[in-house]
């Protein structure tokens, strides 16, 4: 089961996006790059917003005390956004006081950690965040309409008989489903599926959403559940899904 592990299973697969001074990113970088994390520094606010719109963080690391605006404020644009409105934020600021502290929790945060921080407890803390998020609340078993994904089992079933996907695809389905009205680019979603894979265009996604949706879609020109955003990606699509 997904809730019984103890450990993030593979800390390649979460990108964490930490917004703060040079010096800061320098120690963040430093701490969590040794534990096998993807981190990408920002020294304000708005250019790892525009990244994220791109491509979403697994979780957005931010300092409190910044010197382009305030992380509070950030946290709250965040939190606004709504691409971006569930992605764990966890402040690690050298703002220490409780009041502070409180702000940032009552801003959206969903931890705070205070400089100097011991590296161990950074990635320990990092970890349950992602942990949480990502694999703690999400079933093995997933249904909607007619459709059950079974993660475990590597399984997709279409009004009870199974249909056979290929593995990137299913993978592809399986983190949209688990991830819904969130709007990822094709650039994101290749990261996801195919981690490593420079030499393969984002075009390709387009090819594997085709591929899903004759599957899944009772009408493959107007689907329902896995939707195109045009000019940003895809998301998937479901009012009222049981999960």
């Amino acid at each position: 089961m997904l809730g019984s592990m103890a450990t993030v299973r593979d800390k390649r697969e979460y990108t964490i996006f930490a917004v703060d001074k040079a010096d800061g990113l320098r120690a963040i970088k430093g701490a969590l790059s040794r534990r096998g994390f993807r981190v990408y520094g920002f020294v304000n606010g708005d250019s790892a917003i525009r990244r994220a719109l791109n491509s979403p963080p697994s979780l957005f690391l931010l300092e409190a005390a910044l010197s382009y605006g305030d992380g509070l404020l950030l946290c709250a644009r965040i939190r606004k956004t709504p691409v971006l409105a569930l992605v764990p934020v966890v402040f690690v600021s050298r703002r220490s006081d409780v009041a502070d502290r409180v702000a940032g929790l009552e801003m959206g945060a969903d931890d705070y950690i205070t400089k100097p921080f011991d590296e161990r407890e950074l990635a320990a803390r990092v970890s349950a965040n992602l942990r949480r998020c990502y694999e703690l609340s999400r079933p093995a078993s997933l249904q909607f309409g007619k459709v059950e994904i079974d993660s475990n089992a590597m399984r997709l079933t279409v009004g009870g008989s199974p249909v056979a996907l290929p593995l990137r695809e299913f993978r592809l389905l399986d983190y949209l489903v688990r991830n819904p009205e969130r709007t990822f680019s094709r650039e994101h979603l290749l990261k996801m599926i195919r981690p490593g894979a420079s030499d393969v265009k984002p075009r390709i996604v387009d090819v594997y959403v085709k591929s899903i949706r004759s599957r899944i879609e009772e009408d493959e020109e107007n689907p329902q559940y896995l939707r195109t955003i045009r000019g940003v990606g895809y998301c998937f699509h479901l009012p009222g899904a049981s999960r």
